[in-house]
C-alpha cells in the first residue's frame, strides 16, 4: 500500500476554494481546477520515495494490478480519479470510442505530429468514458435534448433564425441527421454574423428569463412545482448571457441551446459515454474515467478546437439527461456507481466507527472526503484525513476501512 501525493492542475475555469477547503490548504489567487489520483503518465501521483505511481506499476505490474487487470489492459492502471472544481464552464467537448481512438492515434503518430503540438487531438489510443459524482450542487450540459423541448425553448426566445432551426427540427423524420446539419451550420457561423447572433441571443435570453419570472396568466402559480420544460427553459435563459459575455466570438455558445442542462444535487451522478457532447459549468465533485486524455473540443475554450473530428465522433441522437444511479454498498452506508465500462467503478460511502468495511481484493485508490478513515491492507495501515489518499495493490489482499468519515474509492470492476 502506498500513500500518495497528488498533482493539482490550475486551469483558468477552476475554483480557488473547493479543493483547498477539502484538503485544508491555504486559499490563494490561483484556481485549483483538478487534483489527479492515478498513474496517468501526463501527471502521475507520487509515492513515498518520490517515484510516480506509473513507475511503481511498471516495476511490478502483476503485483500492483493483479493478473486479470494486466491481461485486460496491459501494465497500466486503467482508471484515473479526480477532484474536479469548476467555477466557470469547461470546454464543449466529446470523447471518442476505443476504436476511433486507436485509429486516429496511430494516424497522428504516422503523420509525425508531436504529442505536445497544439493541433494534436489524440493523446493516446484509449476511449475516455467518465462519471461525475457531485459533492456540491453541480451543473453542466450533456447530450442533445429531446426535440420537442428544444423546439419549445427556441421558439420562446423569439428570434427568426432560431424559429427556422425549430422548424427544421420539428418537421424532420430523422432527428439524428437534422441535428447534425444544424450543429454543423451553427459551428460554421463566424465573423460579424456570429457576433450579431450572439448579442441577439444574449438579449433574447435575458428578456425571456425576466418574462418567465414575472407572474403571467399563462404561467403556473409560484407555489406549484414547475414542469421539467419550465425548469430547463429557465436554466437555458439564465446561463446564456454569462456564456455570451465570456465567449463573445465562440459559435459553441449557439450549440448549448440544443443540450440537456443538467443539475445534480450533492450525492447525485451522471455518466458521459463516448460520443456524448458535454460541458460542465459549475460545482465540485469526484470524477472517475478511463485513463485517457482524448478530448475533442467544439468551443468554450482557448485550447485547440477540432470541429471536423468532433462532428465525426458525436452521437446526435437525443437522449434524456444522463443521470446514473448506483447500488447500495454492502458493508457501509453509501453507493457503488458501476457504469457499463470495464475500466472503473466508483464507491462513495461513509463509516461511523462501528464494524470495519471490507473491500474486495483488487487495485484501488482510497480518498478521504471527511473525518478520518483508516485503511488496513496486508501488514500496512494508513490513516487518512480529507484530501489524503492511498493506492492499495492487488497483492495487498483484502482492504479494511475503519474510523469515522466519508470516503471515495476508485477501483477496477469485480
Amino acid at each position: 500500500m502506498h500513500r500518495l501525493t497528488n498533482p493539482v492542475r490550475a486551469y483558468a475555469w477552476g475554483s480557488r476554494t473547493h479543493i483547498p477547503r477539502l484538503c485544508d490548504l491555504p486559499v490563494g489567487d490561483e484556481p485549483m481546477a483538478e487534483m489527479w489520483f492515478g498513474a496517468h503518465p501526463a501527471d502521475p501521483s507520487r509515492v513515498e520515495d518520490g517515484r510516480g505511481l506509473d513507475a511503481v506499476i511498471q516495476d511490478s505490474p502483476v503485483s500492483s494490478l493483479g493478473l486479470r487487470t494486466v491481461d485486460t489492459f496491459g501494465p497500466r492502471l486503467p482508471f484515473l480519479m479526480k477532484l474536479l472544481a469548476a467555477a466557470e464552464p469547461l470546454s464543449l467537448q466529446v470523447h471518442p470510442t476505443s476504436e476511433r481512438a486507436r485509429i486516429r492515434y496511430a494516424e497522428q503518430n504516422a503523420a509525425g505530429i508531436a504529442m505536445d503540438a497544439p493541433e494534436r487531438s489524440y493523446q493516446d489510443a484509449s476511449h475516455k468514458p467518465e462519471l461525475i459524482f457531485a459533492l456540491t450542487r453541480f451543473e453542466g450540459m450533456a447530450g442533445f435534448r429531446e426535440i420537442a423541448k428544444t423546439v419549445a425553448i427556441l421558439r420562446e426566445l423569439g428570434l427568426p433564425w432560431l424559429d427556422e432551426i425549430a422548424d427544421q427540427l420539428e418537421n424532420t423524420p430523422t432527428p439524428f441527421q437534422t441535428l447534425r446539419r444544424v450543429v454543423t451550420a451553427l459551428l460554421a457561423t463566424s465573423g460579424t454574423k456570429l457576433q450579431g447572433r450572439l448579442q441577439e441571443l444574449r438579449t433574447a435570453a435575458a428578456d425571456a428569463e425576466a418574462r418567465w419570472h414575472r407572474p403571467q396568466p399563462r404561467m403556473r402559480p409560484v407555489a406549484v412545482e414547475p414542469s421539467s420544460l419550465e425548469r430547463e427553459s429557465l436554466r437555458v435563459f439564465a446561463q446564456t448571457p454569462p456564456l455570451v459575455d465570456r465567449y463573445p466570438d465562440d459559435a459553441g455558445v449557439l450549440v448549448t441551446l440544443l443540450l440537456n442542462h443538467v443539475v445534480l444535487a450533492a450525492g447525485e451522478a451522471m455518466f458521459i459515454d463516448a460520443g456524448v457532447i458535454h460541458a460542465y459549468t459549475s460545482g465540485f465533485g469526484v470524477e472517475i474515467m478511463a485513463a485517457s486524455d482524448n478530448v475533442l473540443r467544439a468551443g468554450l475554450t482557448p485550447k485547440h478546437v477540432d470541429i471536423p473530428e468532433l462532428l465525426e465522433i458525436t452521437n446526435f441522437t437525443p437522449i434524456p439527461p444522463p443521470l446514473w444511479v448506483g447500488s447500495p454498498l454492502r458493508d457501509a452506508e453509501g453507493t457503488v456507481l458501476s457504469p457499463p465500462v470495464s475500466e472503473f467503478e466508483l464507491v462513495v460511502g461513509s463509516i461511523d466507527g462501528q464494524e470495519p468495511a471490507a473491500e474486495d481484493v483488487r487495485p484501488m485508490i482510497v480518498l478521504c472526503l471527511e473525518g478520518e478513515v483508516r485503511v488496513a491492507a496486508g501488514k500496512a495501515e494508513e490513516t487518512l484525513t480529507p484530501g489524503e489518499s492511498v493506492f492499495v495493490e492487488d497483492n495487498d489482499g483484502l482492504a479494511r476501512l475503519s474510523g469515522t468519515g466519508r470516503f471515495a474509492i476508485a477501483r477496477t470492476p469485480a
